[in-house]
């Protein structure tokens, strides 16, 4: 076996083995926006407490998410993966005897944290292992989980819903995932890191003081504050349409299946094939196209709300518009600033995220009975445009510098050129003069 035949080898199994991790992950937290406003009626559930499931899951995995990073950086990716995992199968599974309020809420924050501990690491296992100009593929091809989550994962979940309920699915998720962790401990590849060998208390001030550059570098405390909007204004737009799907559409959960299916089909469809045309662009405009293409589609809800094909084709395109930025964005994340520091990146992004969707679950649920669906998704649209113009900006301050850098060097070897004439003519004058 040659040693490309071994790299592609070893990149297969690893984004497969990812693959399937991010199915799980991805499914059961995005099956509780609609699970959850199901169980109302059978757990006789407030408002405030229906809120507070909604939200408890972000909430949690922003808190894990900041922790996860640095001990990933600490301990290796693998190891924390395979704890994630551990977690939250553990924590799937007993939602089947969880029938009251107290319980699920303990259930939730804990398969928040296992959430948060997945969420950023496959992406990061991959930039650790394999080459910079390989890596927005094949976490492309990782993605494809997080997307397959929602086209069979969601809508198997919704057909369950009526044999059984959202409890007993978590269940089956969680079987899932604790069924993953053999192939996960085998097939991943397992980096070595130097910060293994330092003891802790080195490793600790080591770390403290190279966070201090991350929490001032402008460049990603700019992409921290574009994700936390962007993800405000998905999660008030997915509870709300969720609420509306539920309360003033009046629909079954078979009957909202197929939007589900048909939004996980384009997302396949922007990982495999879109995403792979669109690699020579720079990261930073493909976030900005996708987020203005977000503003658009929210900007024409109202129409988009006057039957169930048009609903479908307008959350399939919401989704597919989404998934054009994850990559790009996970690209900026692992390769911005000191590889020592690629987990703590990751931990906070995916903090601010999570908080963003926390936020976004608490507005949704609360601006939905007071206002219409077309208000609240043209309030979503207002902030992803507004992200689109941060990530605009970062991509012109980068073009600015690279027209400066070239233009210095230039400068450089022009003054270079000069001081080797003017040392040339100073001593052939003194050896005329001798």
């Amino acid at each position: 076996m040659t040693a490309i035949e071994k790299e592609r080898l070893n990149e297969a199994r690893a984004w497969k083995t990812l693959f399937f991790v991010s199915l799980v992950n991805s499914a059961q937290a995005a099956l509780a926006v609609i699970g959850i406003p199901s169980l109302a009626d059978q757990l006789s559930l407030s408002g405030p407490q229906l809120t507070s499931l909604l939200a408890a899951l972000p909430i949690a995995a922003g808190v894990a998410a900041a922790v996860a990073g640095p001990l990933s950086d600490r301990f290796g990716r693998k190891r924390t993966l395979l704890t994630g995992l551990a977690l939250l199968g553990s924590s799937l599974i007993p939602h089947s005897i969880a029938e009251h309020y107290i319980p699920l809420l303990l259930l939730r924050v804990a398969t928040g944290f296992a959430t948060g501990i997945l969420m950023g690491l496959p992406s990061t296992l991959l930039s650790d292992t394999f080459r910079k100009d390989r890596q927005q593929a094949l976490s492309g091809k990782t993605l494809c989980g997080y997307a397959i989550g929602q086209t069979v994962g969601i809508p198997l979940g919704i057909w369950l819903m009526d044999w059984t309920n959202f409890l007993w699915v978590c269940a089956l998720y969680g079987a899932f995932a604790l069924a993953c962790i053999p192939f996960a401990y085998r097939l991943l590849p397992n980096p070595t890191h130097p910060n293994h060998n330092k003891s802790a208390a080195k490793w600790i001030a080591n770390y403290a003081r190279r966070s201090c550059e991350t929490f001032k570098d402008k460049d990603f405390n700019l992409i921290a504050a574009a994700s936390f909007l962007s993800f405000t204004a998905l999660s008030t737009f997915y509870v709300s349409f969720a609420l509306w799907l539920f309360s003033t559409a009046a629909l079954r959960p078979s009957e909202i299946a197929p939007m589900y299916l048909a939004g996980g089909l384009l997302q396949v469809l922007v990982f495999t094939a879109i995403l792979q045309r669109l690699t020579k662009l720079r990261p930073q405009l493909t976030i900005a196209i996708s987020l203005i293409l977000n503003t658009l589609i929210f900007s024409s809800v109202y129409p988009g709300l006057t039957s169930l094909n048009a609903a479908t084709l307008f959350f399939a395109l919401t989704l597919g518009a989404v998934s054009l930025r994850i990559p790009g964005l996970q690209y900026l994340i692992n390769n911005r600033g000191d590889p020592l520091q690629k987990g703590l990146r990751v931990s906070l992004n995916q903090t601010s995220s999570h908080l963003g969707k926390a936020l976004g679950s608490i507005l949704g649920g609360s601006l939905f009975p007071i206002m219409g669906m077309h208000q609240i998704a043209l309030f979503c649209g207002v902030l992803t445009l507004a992200c689109s113009l941060l990530f605009l900006r970062d991509l012109f301050s980068e073009l600015n510098a690279e027209q400066i850098k070239p233009k210095r060097l230039r400068n450089r070897r022009g003054e270079n050129f000069n001081i080797q004439k003017i040392e040339k003519w100073g001593s052939s004058g003194t050896h005329v003069a001798n």
